[in-house]
């Protein structure tokens, strides 16, 4: 039987999301699948709604779609979308839009044929009470209503490891031209170290001020950067922590940056650093390593699935790990050569082949 899919793509409080609208697109091009989304009338990047237009994607728009009002009505527009569109599949990404499609399913004296997909995107990971807390409602939820799980990591799989028999591995795609280059240029001296994260609690800012105020006193290169990019509650912090190590020049901070302009420092660095206590996914780990730069990073998210420690990225978990790593680094230059290479050449892994593939054998399991 053809397979008819309905798939939601915005997201609570944002609208269509990038993300998803780089999915529908590439699913598009790449499957016989008969595709249907729907959206609200809102869209995190200006044009987005326009962009999938010209591609003649089947997009419906409920309006309010991802405020948490008005359910019986939104339960309504959705239902007749997919009796109008003879449905098969629905894939949703949020609560809200579980919610929604399994009231439709299961309100009726016989469960409606379409199958229903879930994708894992977070569960309040940064505190530890609420991601308890979240992790067995969804699981719940994921248990009583799913038909297939796609989660986007190892790392969020084992947190929902009671769904295991139907969850299945589905990564972010990254085909925009700066993931798509040819060669990988990168210099492995000076040391140029980025990570972009906002500054809060879990992203551990703090442990790589230390770090490379340690690495200075042991090696006695003054020439090593750290570009911290981002905003939040810890930023006066950390820059009050930076002026009393006498570091000002070391490292920096430049802000909260485009996306453009975040990949743009990737590129002028040859170290991406990831010391965030928790990454359900992690666009800071695969963005950097797609982009062929040598990638240090705590063992959480995408890194557990795509690292080869020593091979094409380097795990630590204390600063001390990462002082010995960055001198290490520093004193054999072809190491850092060689490891960035190595994961520019499994950048593959977010292809859009490759993650299209993977989705659509999770959909044939449903």
């Amino acid at each position: 039987m053809e397979s008819k899919l309905l798939f939601f793509c915005s997201d609570y409080k944002v609208g269509l999301t990038t993300a998803l609208s780089e999915q529908v697109l590439e699913l598009k091009k790449l499957s016989n699948i008969r595709l249907s989304c729907i959206s609200s009338e809102k869209e995190m990047e200006h044009g987005l709604h326009d962009k999938l237009k010209e591609a003649c994607i089947d997009m419906t728009v409920v309006p309010h779609l991802d405020v948490h009002s008005n359910f019986r009505g939104l339960v309504e527009a959705v239902d007749n979308l997919i009796k109008d569109k003879s449905i098969t599949h629905v894939n949703v990404h949020n609560n809200w839009q579980l919610a929604i499609v399994a009231f439709i399913k299961y309100s009726r004296v016989l469960p409606r044929k379409f199958k229903i997909i879930y994708t894992i995107h977070g569960y309040r990971h940064n505190s530890f009470f609420k991601s308890c807390l979240a992790i067995l409602v969804i699981g719940l939820a994921l248990l009583l209503f799913a038909d297939r799980v796609i989660s986007m990591s190892s790392y969020v799989s084992k947190r929902f490891w009671f769904v295991s028999y139907k969850t299945d591995l589905v990564f972010y795609i990254m085909n925009k031209p700066e993931f798509n280059k040819l060669t990988n240029i990168i210099d492995p001296l000076p040391l140029r170290l980025v990570f972009p994260a906002q500054f809060r609690y879990g992203k551990n800012q703090q442990m790589l001020i230390r770090a490379v105020e340690l690495y200075i006193k042991k090696t006695k290169d003054n020439t090593i950067k750290l570009y911290l990019p981002g905003d939040g509650v810890n930023l006066e912090e950390c820059k009050s922590m930076v002026c009393s190590k006498g570091l000002c020049d070391n490292i920096l901070f430049p802000g909260k940056l485009p996306h453009r302009k975040v990949i743009d420092l990737y590129e002028a660095s040859n170290i991406a650093l990831v010391a965030s206590n928790v990454e359900t996914y992690g666009r800071c780990i695969a963005e950097p390593f797609a982009l062929g730069r040598c990638l240090i990073t705590r063992k959480t998210g995408v890194a557990l699935d795509i690292v080869k420690n020593g091979v094409n990225g380097l795990f630590f978990s204390t600063e001390i790990d990462l002082v010995n790593i960055l001198e290490k680094l520093h004193q054999s230059p072809e190491l850092l050569i060689n490891i960035a290479n190595n994961a520019f050449n499994d950048k593959y892994l977010f292809s859009a082949n490759h993650v299209m593939n993977s989705y659509i054998a999770a959909l044939g399991k449903a």
